[in-house]
């Protein structure tokens, strides 16, 4: 009894879990490969010569996981493959119009948030433009789990700046030192929130000295190796690394 007791003291000390949106719940690549079949398709006759293939692994090579301003890709993809350049306005806007409605979250995502939710308050912090970002995170039903939710483009704060972390911890009620934040970049996610006092936790891989996992379904008993004792003890937090 003694022990249960512990545990459940355990899990009280973590009060809240932040999420990244692109890459960590958001399956942006398979997104970008079901919007981009589509838009092949709608505008065929404007990309002759091209193969659908030829044109997504193009994008997908010229997005750079989304680093890359959409004018730009375009740009760049209509004069690799000397096309007419007066389509890039065109398909830039159709970028921003149709892809959230192609959006997908990675496998077990939802299912998992749905049961964190119960336990933990959640929020999200995610880089990008507000209403493109607001339409995916409606398309997924992240309303329905996420007390928080905060876009880069709204606050005029980006990741990995701290304070945008900060931010988010107001908004769900907890200190740093009271929450984590799983998300799967490096620099922006890891770095950017250890730098705001939380604990990150990596998504998609492993990272040396950073909790991580790649399936979404262990998310729950990963976080429920929190140890604050132990933190408190030796200055880090405790949570095991899950496949």
């Amino acid at each position: 009894m003694a022990y249960d007791g512990e545990k459940e003291k355990r899990r009280d000390s973590m009060k809240a879990i932040l999420f990244d949106l692109d890459g960590t719940i958001h399956d942006r690549h398979t997104t970008l490969q079901r919007f981009l079949a589509d838009q092949f398709q709608r505008f065929q006759s404007e990309l002759a010569g091209v193969s659908e293939s030829d044109f997504t692994a193009a994008f997908l090579e010229l997005d750079q996981n989304g680093y890359v301003e959409k004018p730009v890709v375009y740009h760049a993809l209509l004069s690799r493959f000397s096309l007419d350049m007066s389509m890039e306005p065109v398909l830039t806007a159709d970028y921003f119009d149709n892809v959230a409605q192609f959006a997908v979250a990675f496998p077990e995502a939802l299912e998992t948030l749905q049961e964190l939710s119960m336990s933990y308050t959640l929020g999200i912090v995610t880089n990008g433009p507000a209403l493109l970002q607001q339409q995916v995170i409606e398309q997924l039903g992240l309303y329905w789990h996420c007390q928080s939710l905060v876009i880069s483009e709204v606050v005029g704060l980006r990741k990995p700046d701290p304070a945008i972390f900060e931010m988010a911890l107001l908004e769900v009620e907890a200190a740093a030192s009271e929450a984590v934040f799983v998300g799967d970049h490096a620099e922006v996610d890891v770095a950017g929130s250890r730098n705001a006092g939380l604990q990150p936790v990596f998504f998609g891989g492993k990272l040396e000295g950073v909790p991580s996992f790649s399936d979404w379904r262990v998310l729950p008993a990963l976080l429920a190796n929190w140890n604050r004792s132990e933190r408190k003890n030796k200055g880090d937090y405790t949570i095991m690394d899950m496949d």
